[in-house]
């Protein structure tokens, strides 16, 4: 796989807080009482090309793994060189096929292939899924594909279904399944010169030709009908790990959209057309889908890598380097490495050391990231001994240790480069204590309104000496640092969940207009998914949204996603008891702020809270993806807490 690639951003940014008076005020904390802890903030999926993010709901699975095993295997395993040797080494196509069809010592024959094998060993390594090169730049499908100029494992001398037999193996294993797949190939001189008018460099020597843009075109046909076979043949895909979206191995997977258009449709008028034979309609409109459109129509519920120029469901951070900086905020990323040297593999490459691969597994994870850990089998299909025993390791790990990664979210604070992070579930937060960290004790921020009812060392389950401060801090003494040197895993539990809970989601909801054709109505805005809203009939001011929490409470705050980013709604928040009396609890009716996520402090009794859109944009609606409600104080930013250790 080639080097990340600087990409478009998942756009999530908060707003600028906004404190406003309390209806009913409460005393002013001293300096030293417990802070509020921070909210998670929002993932809010993107529409790009015409399609949408995956929802929160179907991503969940992949933000609970935390681990999966990427497995890398192909005709670039006889040669033992990494994936990349045709292209380093210039082996023209003609030659490469040589690495198949002639009995060597280099040839790949796949006599050991056992996919349950592949599955056991993820599961020994504690991982959740698993992701399988189908086809990488070297253009051979692992599967029988039906395209005319395909080169695949269908042909002799395998005469396999090597896709049929791993999907299998995996889910009877009880793992999500993922593939990943390649659209660029280095079999096609069109790769490098899709209009025929500018060859861009490359190792083979090809040059400018104008059969080059129907090369291209032919190379295209070859990459939708086998995404289609992917799709439509092997029953549920959870993962489709794209890659090499980009052309001629320059500038990015979206500058090479208008190639392979990856989004809803295709264009008609496209200089590319794909024929009638692999392409499909839209059910609905009969427009050509484009890649997204295809994988989605057939597997609506999978996630997609940003790799094919579509914005993807989740980023990708790939290489050995350890994550550091903040958490990974608003979206969801995954961490690829590998362990054997090259990804594909490389016969007497040293595997990386269990340190190293627990400094880049942990960062990750108090990071709110999950990690996909690549294994590169032989040409026989069999796990090199080293890599295997490797990854059991970290599987002891997480035997030991797995409460403090699975389902776990990154926080709620920031964690300290080389030092030290957190995760946390429910009622508990888990402090990871990495090898730069020194001392047996630690003092962590203030755990806010909550009461800790327990300290524990999680790989042993035994309570720890503990201390609370009248700051809410939690100093934490006889931490055993050489049982798991590695990451030495503290837990906190507390009487009341690490995260303020949403009062309002599922309650009833009213409002003053819904836009009824396309569902919009009250309810959307507190049923906990930002996919979903209200919207109001037209786009007139005064429309208001309105949740009923069934008893008077004491509230803190709000927090509302609007439906675009980038768009001045202005409004105002009031509360009441009785449904008929109602108090201002935040004036937004001049605020600037084009923030898509704006969060409002406050104490107040009440039962309702009502929000009124009084200024709109030209052409907006008003419109809300979520409106949340607290009862607990809470802050919005993990960045301001102040971490003090020993």
């Amino acid at each position: 796989m080639p080097e990340p690639i600087s990409r478009r951003t998942v756009l999530t940014g908060m707003a600028a807080m906004t404190v406003v008076a309390a209806v009913s005020p409460t005393p002013a904390h001293a300096a030293a009482s417990p802070q509020p802890l921070p909210l998670l903030p929002l993932r809010i999926p993107k529409l790009d090309l015409g399609i949408e993010q995956q929802p929160d709901e179907k991503i969940q699975w992949l933000q609970d793994a935390k681990l999966g095993m990427f497995i890398h295997w192909g005709v670039y395993s006889g040669p033992a060189k990494g994936e990349w040797y045709m292209e380093n080494a210039a082996i023209t196509p003609e030659n490469y096929r040589k690495y198949v069809t002639e009995t060597t010592g280099e040839q790949f024959t796949a006599t050991a292939y056992n996919p349950a094998d592949w599955a056991q060993l993820a599961k020994d390594m504690g991982a959740k899924y698993t992701v399988l090169t189908a086809r990488h730049h070297e253009g051979f499908a692992l599967w029988p594909s039906t395209h005319p100029d395909a080169w695949h494992a269908g042909q002799e001398p395998l005469q396999r279904d090597f896709i049929s037999q791993y999907v299998t193996a995996v889910r009877t294993a009880g793992l999500r399944v993922g593939l990943y797949y390649s659209p660029l190939s280095w079999r096609y001189p069109g790769y490098y010169d899709v209009r025929g008018t500018n060859c861009l460099p490359n190792k083979w020597g090809y040059v400018t030709d104008p059969a080059h843009k129907e090369n291209a075109r032919i190379m295209k046909n070859e990459v939708y009908q086998q995404v289609k076979e992917l799709v439509t043949q092997y029953g549920k895909i959870d993962d489709l790990w794209w890659d090499g979206g980009w052309l001629g191995q320059q500038g990015t997977d979206a500058d090479a959209a208008f190639f392979w258009e990856p989004g809803r449709f295709r264009d008609p008028s496209n200089e590319w057309p794909v024929d009638s034979a692999y392409s499909e309609p839209d059910a609905a409109t009969g427009k050509p889908l484009g890649l997204t459109g295809l994988v989605r129509k057939h597997q609506p519920d999978i996630v997609t890598t940003l790799r094919s120029g579509w914005i993807g469901d989740f980023t990708s951070e790939e290489g050995g380097s350890v994550p550091s900086g903040a958490i990974r905020t608003g979206k969801l990323a995954e961490k690829c490495f590998t362990i054997g040297g090259a990804w594909g593999y490389t016969a007497g490459a040293p595997v990386m050391s269990f340190g190293n691969i627990m400094n880049i597994l942990v960062n990750a994870w108090v990071r709110n990231m999950t990690c996909l850990l690549n294994v590169g089998p032989d040409r026989t299909g069999a796990v090199p001994a080293e890599q295997a025993a490797a990854v059991r390791r970290v599987g002891s790990f997480l035997s030991t240790c797995g409460q403090a990664v699975y389902g776990t979210r990154g926080g709620p604070w920031q964690p300290v480069d080389g030092q030290y992070g957190y995760t946390y579930k429910d009622n508990t937060f888990y402090v990871h204590l990495l090898p730069g960290y020194s001392g047996t004790s630690f003092t962590t921020p203030s755990a806010g309104d909550a009461q800790v009812t327990r300290v524990f060392d999680v790989a042993t389950d035994a309570n720890l000496p503990y201390t609370v401060g009248s700051d809410g801090k939690v100093t934490i003494t006889g931490v055993n640092r050489t049982r798991i040197p590695e990451d030495s895993v503290v837990g906190v539990t507390l009487d009341r969940s690490v995260q303020p809970a949403d009062i309002a989601a599922d309650m009833s909801a009213m409002a003053s207009s819904k836009e009824t054709s396309t569902g919009n109505t009250a309810a959307k805005a507190v049923d906990g998914s930002t996919a979903t809203r209200w919207c109001a009939s037209n786009g007139d001011t005064g429309q208001w949204l309105k949740v009923d929490l069934k008893s008077e409470r004491s509230l803190t705050g709000t927090r509302i996603a609007w439906e675009f980013a980038d768009t001045n709604y202005r409004y105002r928040i009031e509360g009441s008891t009785d449904n008929a009396n109602w108090t201002t609890l935040a004036d937004l009716t001049a605020t600037t702020s084009t923030s898509q996520v704006q969060v409002s402090l406050f104490h107040a009794q009440a039962r309702y809270v009502r929000v009124t859109v009084t200024g709109l944009p030209a052409g907006v609606w008003a419109s809300i993806r979520s409106l949340e409600v607290y009862d607990r104080p809470f802050s919005v930013d993990a960045s301001t807490a102040r971490l003090a250790n020993r």
